[in-house]
């Protein structure tokens, strides 16, 4: 029971949970529950939302069942009425992983700890103890994980609806702003003391939060309030919605460090946490065209916290355009989105974390298991300075909890579709995001699974999430809270429960009810403006305070570009070798290019030597050295484009969801450059040394000292200038059946340009042309090394002749054209995720 305070009064019977203390009253009955309607409310999803009904009886609790999903457990028994349950006794909701409560009777008083006084504390923190437990230290002691000055904590009474649990399963949990107070362990500000928040022990605030890094920020008074310093953190600092580096934190002004919330009240700084149960407000969205075409059309609904809503519609009702107004990717151009009454785009920067999005596109490697897809982005998400046992801790929490733990090691090509579409939702719950939306994700499922996925998300509401789902299937939109039924135009057909939207429309099904509102769109949209449901569903709930907000900044990175590189290239290593055909392809391909060079007629290869006869060259060796340069060339080519090529477009759904949660576009170009030079490398390599057991090799170096290493070199340029190249491409067509056509005019455009077949020197426009061309400086950096120039009797080029000048200008031009196809790929992505 790590973490509870043991402090009490003689004759105190209480309810402890990690990071919290509920006194419980003689003869006092509470309900325990997720809640927030419960007097202790434990937002898990193993918890009901009324769990179990507690009644104190002296020194003992009365605990009864209240037809909880999960069950209640005392001493690893399951109960099925009423059972006392001792001092020392502790209950357990849902089951052997579900939360605790010990119930604990204080028979004397317990020491008060001593301490320092806070106006002597110095400015720097204190190391932190080496004992695992949150103990009381000689600087603090910690309540409810928020770690105050040292001294007597005074006792804290019961408020309705200000207790909160915790366990280490889930993102701290600070009680209530409003429990705050002098007398309830509020920190004011006394002296020089700065106050650090992170996840390490040696903070004076600790947050049990993953997005939260170990040292992650510090607060320094100053006249009434305080100087914030970020301290480098992945995932950053927001003062009033802003990412901040230093920054004024005065009376009213909010701090946000992951899902905890800071305010100076009066002098002091009181705290909360977004526990993910929130109220979300659209209130009157409209997106219009440059041409002023309406796709949204005056939107507005109110969804309590904890809701599952469904948005449904004919075609060309505006759907997407409603989901990306609703998330901040393409915000709406009038009307306020509004995230538990902040407003969502003037505090993007700051909420973009608490926003999970599930697009229609599986966004996972299909060739990756789900633990590896699940640990591979827990990696890109959390600070690169959290254990990498929490990180794999909250993989397997994710799993159980969307059922997903028996197919851990399944790969995910081999899931059903509903098993998919929950591992990509696994992969937004990552991070506990407190809103979660989906676009279509019963899009092409059996009527089976169509259920199953909708059940799921109906428990992801139930456990404290608010949910909302696009979707084309009425089948069971019973599971819903609230139906918004939009019209073509983007204009509000019907917003309010299920079960009143046939009745609303006098219609016996839904297919009655489309036909309805896409024959007359201006029609139903001012029926329901005039209807009692408007007033009951939408203009009733829409009171919400506007925030403050100021201009947007740029999206900030999760990690470095060096931990985001290491991430990237490990799991682009897994992808290549799960998928073996793949991997086959690759091993195989400068194999059958040697093989290929085997053809070539002629019996002395590349080397000069062989070519004299009387001092003269022998007119054949010219035409064979030619040709074989060509096929190891355009081989190369062919080999850094086929691998590149289909990159980007068949992960372009993946990284525009990982780009939203702060991929660094330079780390994913950087990662792609990493493993892909290295696999043509080892390609160079293979083919190079398989053509020199048929024909000699070149008899001399111009740059390396070894003829044969300058002609891996050669080759491997090529292929690497090559490959980004194809990087380029994939980065410009929409789908992946574009990319064949593409792939093959590249190549005979570098065959014909290579100037191995004909001269392209002195030919106007065709040799500027060249110039851009990975072949043409690939094979003039190979018939340097052969010294082609001297032996060929016609067609000569100078840029072939054997000289270090020659061969440091064909190597430098692959390295520029590599860098120039890598920038303007990273253009091309940097373009299209701002589209």
């Amino acid at each position: 029971m790590d973490g509870y305070d043991d402090r009490g009064h003689a004759g105190d019977l209480t309810l402890a949970f990690p990071g919290g203390v509920r006194p419980l009253a003689p003869g006092e009955s509470i309900t325990v529950g997720r809640s927030r309607d419960c007097e202790l409310s434990i937002p898990e999803a193993g918890a009901s939302r009324r769990h179990v009904g507690l009644t104190r009886q002296g020194a003992t609790v009365v605990a009864s069942d209240l037809g909880s999903a999960n069950g209640t457990w005392i001493d690893g028994r399951r109960i099925t009425g009423p059972t006392v349950v001792p001092a020392g006794g502790v209950i357990r909701l849902g089951g052997a992983q579900g939360p605790t409560l010990q119930v604990r009777f204080v028979p004397a008083p317990a020491p008060q700890p001593t301490g320092v006084p806070a106006g002597q504390l110095p400015r720097s923190r204190p190391t932190a103890a080496p004992a695992p437990a949150l103990a009381p230290s000689n600087t603090g002691v910690v309540f409810d994980r928020y770690q105050l000055p040292s001294g007597p904590m005074p006792e804290r009474r019961p408020e309705p609806g200000g207790y909160a649990a915790v366990s280490s399963s889930v993102p701290q949990v600070i009680p209530a702003p409003d429990q705050f107070r002098p007398d309830r362990g509020g920190w004011q500000p006394s002296g020089p003391m700065v106050l650090g928040i992170g996840r390490g022990l040696e903070n004076q605030i600790v947050l049990d939060d993953l997005l939260v890094s170990r040292r992650h920020t510090e607060l320094v008074p100053q006249d009434g309030g305080f100087e914030v310093h970020d301290l480098g953190s992945r995932n950053g600092t927001y003062v009033n919605g802003q990412r901040v580096e230093v920054g004024r934190l005065g009376e009213g002004d909010l701090l946000a460090v992951g899902h905890s919330r800071f305010t100076v009240r009066h002098g002091q700084l009181v705290a909360s946490v977004d526990q993910g149960d929130v109220a979300f407000i659209a209130n009157h969205l409209s997106y219009a065209l440059s041409d002023g075409k309406l796709l949204l059309d005056d939107v507005s609904f109110a969804l309590p916290g904890s809701s599952l809503l469904a948005i449904i519609g004919p075609s060309g009702a505006g759907k997407s355009t409603m989901l990306k107004a609703l998330t901040g990717s393409q915000p709406a151009t009038s009307g306020e989105v509004y995230y538990d009454s902040r407003d969502l785009y003037q505090n993007f920067q700051d909420l973009r974390h608490r926003i999970g999005v599930v697009p229609q596109d599986d966004v996972v490697h299909r060739q990756l298991t789900v633990r590896q897809a699940l640990r591979f982005a827990a990696e890109l998400r959390f600070p690169d300075d959290l254990d990498a046992h929490l990180r794999m801790q909250r993989v397997e929490e994710v799993m159980a909890e969307l059922g997903l733990s028996e197919h851990a090691d399944t790969r995910v090509d081999r899931l059903s579709g509903g098993q998919r579409k929950r591992t990509s939702v696994a992969l937004e719950l990552l991070t506990r995001p407190s809103l979660l939306f989906l676009d279509e994700p019963t899009s092409g499922l059996d009527p089976g699974l169509d259920k199953q996925v909708m059940q799921t998300l109906r428990d992801l509401a139930d456990g404290g999430r608010t949910v909302a789902v696009i979707t084309h299937s009425v089948a069971n939109l019973h599971v819903c809270d609230k139906v918004l039924l939009l019209a073509p135009g983007g204009r509000v057909a019907y917003f309010g429960p299920p079960d009143q939207l046939l009745p609303f429309f006098g219609a016996r099904d839904h297919a009655d009810v489309f036909n309805a509102v896409t024959a007359d769109p201006a029609g139903v949209q001012h029926r329901f403006r005039t209807s009692p449901l408007q007033d009951e569903q939408v203009a009733g709930p829409l009171r919400a305070p506007r925030g403050d907000g100021g201009p947007q900044e740029r999206p900030p990175r999760q990690q470095s570009i060096t931990s985001q590189l290491s991430t990237l290239a490990r799991r682009h290593v897994r992808v290549i070798l799960a998928d073996r055909g793949y991997a086959a392809f690759m091993v195989l391909l400068p194999i059958v290019l040697a093989l290929l060079t085997m053809v070539v007629p002629g019996r002395y290869g590349l080397s000069f030597t062989t070519f004299l006869e009387g001092g003269q060259p022998i007119p054949r060796s010219g035409i064979e050295a030619s040709q074989i340069l060509v096929i190891l060339i355009l081989g190369s080519v062919f080999m850094g484009t086929a691998v590149s090529v289909r990159e980007l477009v068949g992960e372009r759904a993946i990284f525009k969801r990982e780009r939203a949660v702060g991929l660094s576009s330079t780390g994913y170009v950087l990662a792609k450059l990493l493993i892909f030079g290295l696999l043509t490398l080892l390609q160079a390599v293979v083919l190079v040394l398989l053509v020199e057991t048929r024909k000699a090799p070149p008899s001399s170096a111009v740059l390396l000292g070894s003829p044969t290493l300058e002609l891996i070199i050669a080759c491997w340029l090529t292929a690497l200038s090559a490959m980004a190249l194809g990087l380029l491409m994939s980065s410009v067509v929409r789908t992946s059946e574009q990319v064949m056509p593409l792939l093959v005019v590249s190549i005979m455009a570098q065959l014909v340009l290579c100037g191995g077949l004909f001269p392209v020197t002195g030919r106007i426009v065709l040799e500027q042309v060249s110039w851009l061309a990975p072949a043409r400086w690939g094979f003039s950096l190979a018939a340097v090394t052969v010294d082609l120039d001297r032996f060929t009797l016609n067609d000569k080029d100078p840029l072939w002749e054997h000289t270090l000048s020659n061969g440091t200008l064909a190597a430098s031009m692959l390295l520029v054209l590599t860098v120039l196809f890598a920038g303007l790929t990273l253009w091309r992505l940097t373009l299209k995720t701002s589209e």
